[in-house]
């Protein structure tokens, strides 16, 4: 059986999935978000919100509903995001790892942004070790652009992957936030490594940030 085919099998067994077309939201990972907001408080209303990997727009669309219609929501993604229809989210075409996006959203900001979530990845290879050092970089791209863009005491809330893309990436973000937390929500696939990292309390600019390279992954 194909690759395809078997994730076109599994999804339509997949009991999120289900729920996900059932509540009219556009991806599972929705539940992945209101699982992570419930816990942690991590968007309230009010916020201006910023989703890095943002299509086809489920957190989008849970992230509006928290925020209100006194907050802003605006989704990033190499891809196009069909218009949700809320007055609250806007939405932008672009590559969180090109700096000339990093300057448009900083104009189109009213200010300093309380929450960045990304659960951004890479188009796969197949090759765990290629896959995981693109997803690595678009992380520290990630974490550039907080940098910029958040304001002090403002949370992140990051996609990772358990082993050595983890392991380079936690003392830098303990280094920028006061608590950083590991969590796998329960609509994560069981077999996924796939881990978010919750973090709060941003001290703002990191000295280390100047190290970034934003090239390709190599």
């Amino acid at each position: 059986m194909d690759m395809s085919r078997r994730w076109r099998i599994e999804r339509s067994r997949d009991h999120y999935h289900k729920m996900a077309k059932s509540s009219g939201f556009r991806s599972r990972a929705a539940f992945k978000l209101i699982e992570i907001i419930k816990r942690f408080g991590v968007i309230k209303e009010g916020q201006v919100v910023l989703d890095i990997g943002a299509y086809p727009g489920g957190w989008l669309q849970v992230a509006s509903r928290v925020t209100g219609p006194k907050g802003l929501v605006i989704g990033v993604d190499i891809r196009p995001i069909k218009e949700l229809g809320k007055p609250n989210v806007k939405t932008i075409v672009g590559d969180v790892c090109d700096e000339d996006l990093h300057e448009e959203l900083a104009e189109m900001l009213p200010g300093k942004v309380d929450v960045i979530l990304s659960d951004a990845s890479p188009k796969l290879t197949g090759v765990w070790t290629t896959d995981m050092a693109r997803h690595e970089h678009i992380v520290r791209c990630v974490i550039k652009l907080a940098n910029k863009l958040l304001r002090r005491g403002g949370v992140a809330v990051i996609k990772a992957f358990q082993g050595s893309e983890l392991d380079d990436i936690l003392p830098i973000l303990r280094q920028q936030f006061e608590v950083v937390r590991l969590f796998k929500p329960k609509a994560s696939r069981q077999r996924s490594r796939e881990i978010y990292l919750i973090c709060m309390g941003f001290r703002g600019y990191w000295q280390g940030e100047s190290e970034y390279k934003l090239g390709d992954a190599k």
